[in-house]
Parts: C-alpha cells; sequence; structure tokens
C-alpha cells in the first residue's frame, strides 16, 4: 500500500519540487557573496544554508515532504554553491570593476590552491546538510509506515456530541507559497545590496541601499493583514461541544504510540486509516475532558465580524479571537457565522504591499547615497604646528589637566583623584565627553623593575616621556605619607593612534597601571594631562603583600561601598608576567580561604555561597573558556543537568561570558554560575559561583547580589534562591 502511494502520489509530485528548489538554491548563491566579507567560515556555512532553502523550498512548492523532495533538490544545491563561490572569488579577484568580475567569473585558468579549499569545504558543508535532511526524511517516512499499522494502545471513546474540525493543508499551502516567495523576494533584494557594492566599487551607495531595505522589514511586519494572519494561525485544531469552542494548538497534543504531534499527523490525515483517526480525535477529547487546555477554551463564542479569510469571535468575558477560515465545514457560531466550505482566496494586496515596501525603501537608500557621492568633499583639518610623532626624548611640555569637580576612587590599597563626571567601573575610567577609556589595573608585592617592565619599550619606536632622562621615574610623597614613583610614556601605534601608560610604584610594593589609547577625536596633551594628574594625586593606603601575610587580608571592602565582600589576594601564575607578583579579587568574607596550586588559586564558601576564583590562560574568547571549564568538569564526573537553568551571557564589548547550570552533588542540586572576564591578554579571571541550600541563611541574598556586582553579572535565578529561603525564615 504504501509503495502504491509512494509512486501515485509523490511521483507526480517531484516535478512540482524543481522550481522550488532551484529558487531556494539561487538565493542561497545570493546569500554566498553577501557574507563573503564576514569570513570563510560563515561563507562555508552558507552551504549549508542553501541546502536548506532549496529542501524547503522544494516542499513547498510540492506540497510534500520526504526523500524525492531531497533528491530532487541536490543537483541544484551543488550547481548554485557552485557558481556562488565562483561569483566570490570573481568580487575577490577585481573588485569595483564589473567588466574584470565577469571576465574572471567566465575564466577557470590558473586558479588558486585556496580556491579548490574552500570549495572543498562549502560543498562538504552542503552535503552533510542534505545528508541530515535525507535522514530526517528517512525517520518520517519510517513513522508514516507506523502510522499505517493498526492502533495497538486503548481509548477511550469520544462523547458523540463533541465536533472535530482538522485544518486542510491544500488550503493552507497557496497563502504560504505567495507569503513565502514574497519574503524570497526580500531577502534576495537584500543580499544583492551586500554585494553591489563589491561589484562596483560604489560603497557608500549600496550600503545607504542596504539600510533602507533592512529598514523596509520593519514596515512589512508592522503591516500584517489576512493572510499573514492566517499562516500564522493555521497550527489549530477546532472541537466543539455545544456552546463551547476548543482552539488547540497540533504541537500540543501527541500520538503516545508514535511519538510525534498531531500537527506532523496532519500532513498525511488523508492517508490515516479510520482506526488512526478515531484514536487522535480520543486523545484530545481526554485531553480536554482532563482540562490540560484550558488556555484555548473560548466559552459561549460571538461573532463579531467575518471576512472571507477569518472569522472574529468574542467569549463571554468580552476577549476577541481570531479564528482562520482553513477548517472544510466549521464555524465557529452555528446559525450566525458562515461555514468554510472552500478556500479563502489568495490576498496579492499582501505581496504587493511587500514588493512596494521594499521598491521604495530601497529607491530612498539609493538617493541617499547618491547624495552623498555628490556632497562636496570636507576640506582637509589643519593640521597642528608640532611634529606629528612624539619625540623620544623631548621636553616635559605636558600639563596636568586638573578637573573641574575633583572625585575620589577608591580601591583595596589606593586612592586615586579623577575628573568627579568621569564613569567608573572596576576596570577603569571613561571619560564621555571625548569618549576615551582610562583602564586601571593593580599588581601586589613587586620591585621598580616590574615597574619598568609596564612601561612601553623603548625599542623599535619613539616614546616620549615625562621629562628628557627617559626611562627614570619621577617621585611624589602622598598626602598619607606614603612616597611612590611614578613614570608617563606615550608611543604612537602601527594604526596611528596614540598609546599612554603610566605606572605608579608605592614604597610597599603596589603597582598602579594607567593605560589610554586613543585617536584624532582628543588632544595628546587632554589625555597625557588627565593621566599625568592621577598620577600625581595618588594615596597608597594598603600595606605592604608579601609571601607570609597575602592569605589573611581579606575583610569587607567598605570604603568601596561592600558589607559582605573584600579584595582577596592570590599569587600570580608563573609565566603570565615576567616577574612574580600577587594579584587581588573580590570573594565573600566571613569564611575560611583554602588556597590550591600553591596559592595561585582559591576557594571560599559562607552564608550558603561558595566562590573560587583562578587564572585560566586561552587564546579564545571568553565564552570559550566557560564552555571548556564546563566540559571539564563534565568529563571530570561532575553531573549536570543541562534540560534546566543552563543559559550563556556573553559580552563582546568587555570580553566576559557566564554560564548557568544545574549539577549533581551526592543526591543534592547544585545551581552554579561559570564567569570568565578577560584581564590580561591570553589570560581570563575565572569564577564559579555555587548555591548550597542546606547552607543558606538570610544574609545569602545580599552577598551574591555584591558577587554580581563585581562580576558584572546578574543571574536571577541564583537571587530568587535566596528570596525563597528569606520567605521561608520569616514563617
Amino acid at each position: 500500500m504504501e509503495l502504491e502511494w509512494e509512486q501515485s502520489r509523490l511521483s507526480n509530485r517531484t516535478a512540482l519540487a524543481v522550481p522550488g528548489a532551484l529558487l531556494g538554491a539561487a538565493l542561497g548563491a545570493d546569500c554566498l557573496p553577501a557574507v563573503m566579507r564576514l569570513g570563510d567560515i560563515p561563507m562555508v556555512l552558507c552551504g549549508a544554508a542553501t541546502t536548506l532553502l532549496a529542501v524547503r523550498g522544494g516542499m513547498l512548492t510540492s506540497g510534500r515532504r520526504g526523500w524525492k523532495v531531497c533528491l530532487t533538490a541536490l543537483p541544484w544545491v551543488l550547481l548554485f554553491n557552485c557558481l556562488g563561490h565562483q561569483l566570490c572569488f570573481a568580487l575577490e579577484t577585481a573588485p569595483g570593476d564589473p567588466a574584470g568580475v565577469w571576465r574572471a567569473f567566465l575564466s577557470l585558468e590558473a586558479l588558486p590552491r585556496w580556491y579548490w579549499i574552500r570549495l572543498a569545504a562549502l560543498l562538504a558543508a552542503a552535503l552533510t546538510a542534505w545528508g541530515m535532511l535525507l535522514c530526517l526524511a528517512g525517520r518520517e517516512r519510517a513513522v508514516l509506515m507506523r502510522a499505517l499499522q493498526p492502533v495497538r494502545l486503548k481509548q477511550n471513546p469520544v462523547p458523540p456530541e463533541m465536533e472535530f474540525f482538522f485544518p486542510e493543508p491544500s488550503w493552507i499551502r497557496p497563502h504560504l507559497l505567495v507569503r513565502r516567495f514574497s519574503q524570497g523576494i526580500w531577502l534576495a533584494v537584500l543580499f544583492l545590496c551586500l554585494w553591489m557594492d563589491r561589484l562596483t566599487g560604489r560603497e557608500d551607495l549600496w550600503s545607504r541601499a542596504a539600510v533602507g531595505v533592512g529598514f523596509s522589514f520593519l514596515l512589512i511586519v508592522s503591516l500584517q493583514g489576512p493572510s499573514a494572519r492566517l499562516c500564522a494561525r493555521v497550527n489549530r485544531l477546532f472541537v466543539r461541544r455545544g456552546h463551547e469552542l476548543w482552539a488547540v494548538p497540533l504541537n500540543w497534543v501527541f500520538d503516545l504510540e508514535l511519538g510525534v504531534s498531531l500537527a506532523w499527523l496532519v500532513r498525511v490525515w488523508d492517508l490515516l486509516p479510520q482506526v488512526r483517526r478515531a484514536a487522535l480525535r480520543s486523545t484530545v477529547a481526554a485531553m480536554i475532558a482532563e482540562g490540560k487546555l484550558e488556555n484555548g477554551r473560548i466559552e459561549r463564542p460571538a461573532l463579531v465580524r467575518q471576512s472571507p479569510w477569518e472569522w472574529v469571535v468574542s467569549d463571554c468575558r468580552g476577549v476577541q479571537h481570531v479564528i482562520p477560515k482553513v477548517c472544510p465545514g466549521f464555524t465557529p457560531v452555528p446559525g450566525e457565522a458562515e461555514q468554510a466550505r472552500s478556500a479563502p482566496p489568495i490576498r496579492w494586496l499582501n505581496p504587493a504591499v511587500t514588493v512596494l515596501i521594499t521598491a521604495v525603501c530601497l529607491g530612498a537608500g539609493l538617493f541617499l547615497g547618491v547624495q552623498e557621492q555628490r556632497r562636496p568633499d570636507a576640506p582637509p583639518p589643519k593640521l597642528p604646528v608640532e611634529a606629528a610623532e612624539p619625540e623620544k626624548t623631548g621636553p616635559a611640555s605636558t600639563e596636568a589637566v586638573v578637573p573641574e569637580v575633583i572625585g575620589d576612587y577608591i580601591l583595596n590599597g589606593l586612592t586615586l583623584r579623577t575628573d568627579d563626571a568621569f564613569q567608573a567601573s572596576t576596570s577603569g575610567f571613561q571619560d564621555q565627553e571625548h569618549g576615551v577609556d582610562y583602564g586601571i589595573e593593580l599588581r601586589f608585592g613587586v620591585g621598580e623593575d616590574a615597574a619598568r617592565l609596564a612601561l612601553p619599550e623603548t625599542e623599535g619606536g619613539d616614546v616620549r616621556w615625562l621629562r628628557p632622562e627617559g626611562e627614570d621615574f619621577l617621585w611624589r610623597l602622598g598626602e598619607n605619607g606614603v612616597a611612590y614613583q611614578y613614570n608617563l610614556g606615550t608611543v604612537r601605534l602601527p594604526d596611528g593612534r596614540l598609546s599612554h601608560t603610566g605606572a605608579a610604584l608605592s614604597e610597599r610594593g603596589t603597582m598602579l597601571i594607567l593605560s589610554c589609547a586613543h585617536g584624532d577625536e582628543i588632544g595628546e596633551e587632554t589625555a597625557r594631562g588627565t593621566m599625568r594628574y592621577m598620577l600625581e594625586n595618588l594615596q597608597f593606603t594598603g600595606p605592604a603583600i608579601t609571601e607570609e601575610n597575602y592569605q589573611d587580608q581579606l575583610r569587607p571592602a567598605v570604603s568601596m561601598g561592600f558589607s559582605y565582600c573584600g579584595q582577596a589576594f592570590f599569587k600570580a601564575p608563573e609565566g603570565l608576567f615576567p616577574y612574580d607578583a600577587f594579584l587581588d579579587t573580590f570573594l565573600p568574607c566571613g569564611g575560611e580561604v583554602r588556597y590550591f596550586d600553591d596559592g595561585i588559586s582559591m576557594m571560599t564558601k559562607v552564608h550558603g555561597l561558595r566562590v573560587s576564583a583562578a587564572v585560566v590562560p586561552n587564546e579564545g574568547t571568553a565564552l570559550d573558556v566557560v564552555r571548556e571549564i564546563y566540559e571539564d568538569l563534565k568529563a571530570a564526573g561532575r553531573q549536570y543537568d543541562e534540560r534546566n537553568f543552563l543559559e550563556d551571557a556573553y559580552n563582546e564589548e568587555g570580553n566576559n561570558a557566564c554560564r548557568v547550570a544545574v549539577y549533581y552533588d551526592g543526591g543534592r542540586t547544585r545551581v552554579t554560575a561559570l564567569v570568565a572576564m578577560e584581564k590580561w591578554e591570553g589570560c581570563y579571571l575565572f569564577k564559579e559561583l555555587t548555591c548550597l541550600p542546606e547552607e543558606m541563611d538570610g544574609e545569602y541574598r545580599a552577598v551574591f547580589q555584591e558577587m554580581e556586582t563585581v562580576c558584572g553579572i546578574t543571574v536571577s535565578v541564583m537571587e530568587d534562591l535566596g528570596r525563597r529561603q528569606n520567605r521561608e525564615g520569616e514563617t
């Protein structure tokens, strides 16, 4: 029976899959040169996207799913991937020259080795995606074979007064086809604008055209018509009993024997035996009787209005519901609303408006691009009188820039005076007026050699110092009587920006490193003068950190606004710096701090929160760090529950990341947050925050919120654990 169905039903629809597969593959090939500027990896992944678009396009035009549609799409996938890759090669060979691009596109001579390597990777990604879709089609075919077999599970009879109305896929497909076709036109135009600048060499023109097409998406989404609502709400089964109506989401109902949703079975409803259909109706009736579908219940529906595409009804509470006309013979209000006797007519206004909006926004973008090109060039800025590059041993011309309003920035063992208008963070300041960031870093237990190494290198570039003697330090006596030495160097980077680095070393071995890099948006003397004022107005207040006392310094940093957390010290791993040093980080106070690995990592727990800290070398991003540590802990035996509370957060600008997970520890459930923050090039400060419910008290939430502040994260799940604990304590 199934073989006959394959021959009579699918074979005559195979030809209809060809245009959909061709258009989908062409759209994927249009995407290839659009993402070319993002690098080889995104470009290779477009091979998989081309496969997906081709197979989905074939399924849409043929109205069937299966391995024959996948086979029909394969030649077009290979062809258009090769054509798209050849176009990318031509654009890279002769950018901005349409005639040269055309000649390179037609030529197959003297192709470089990387051309074949990238093409092989592109086709490998496409074939891998195609193989996965083919396997998925095979599994669906196996499920269909099982669906044609007799039902094994016993089902309760359906109440005779309960009526079922299933959506008709043949009514829906034309509307979906028209909608997907108009969306494909919009995507094709967007991709075209993203690579036309490479073809024509007019980047300003086509970049504004792409912005215009992207803006049209907002207008298109905001203008949803009846056809759009029909396609969005078709995944509903309607059940009526007396004056009650249920809109049942098909994805919520599963066949317990087959393990698939009713949405999948509706697509092959006409092939299912009557016994299987009766079993599905019985499953829906049982869910209604158990009250599992109360969210879709419409009690005493009353007709508000109707159109050729939908009804609008209101329930007894006055809430309105939109019901599409896709269920044959169905009416939501018998006697008042007409029955759905035929497929709703295609509404051509929606695709026409989509094309019109896209064309208007594209034209507006091109017009702005043309106006930008016609605008006369601005006169070149006047060059400063002084030399473009700073002298290596020039005089100390920089004067300290005194802020109008002075504010004190308090660190552990240091008070730094600067402009009160600057936005302060745990890693530095931001001058929002000039758009310049000043970085801050503290190291402890170091000598003068470490301070010299922190300053700019003198070999291979001219460095401007605060005094003619070059690398000699200046001395200063703080207001608290603690002496320190400091210096400030400026060097021009290869990209033309200026980099300023200042170092101050107290007589107690605490070193402050200030850093700043900027372009022409701010004057050199403004940045140097700001940093010089900071260096000349320091107060080193902390004790000398040594091997004997670094483990005993943790206490609440009240002066910094913390009541539960303070700065603990640990050794810098060997190789992090070319000298020995101690580092600091925030940990909760009040518990015993345990050090590991000869003092380079530590852990403490207090008020039901356990925190560990260590320096982790990694050449990737902070997100790579948390993922690798997660997998290492998993490989070491930690049993994670990957279904609950698993989430990743990544801040690309600051390069810090957080992963929240749940694992089991001796029968107890633990919620933990893995946090990685980039502090040094190639090395990250890693922390793990773990909740211990059996040790949690009323102070847990306050401690955790302070740790969130110092780590720059927000984990509401772990905060809520403390809130529940407080409520239990009150009761």
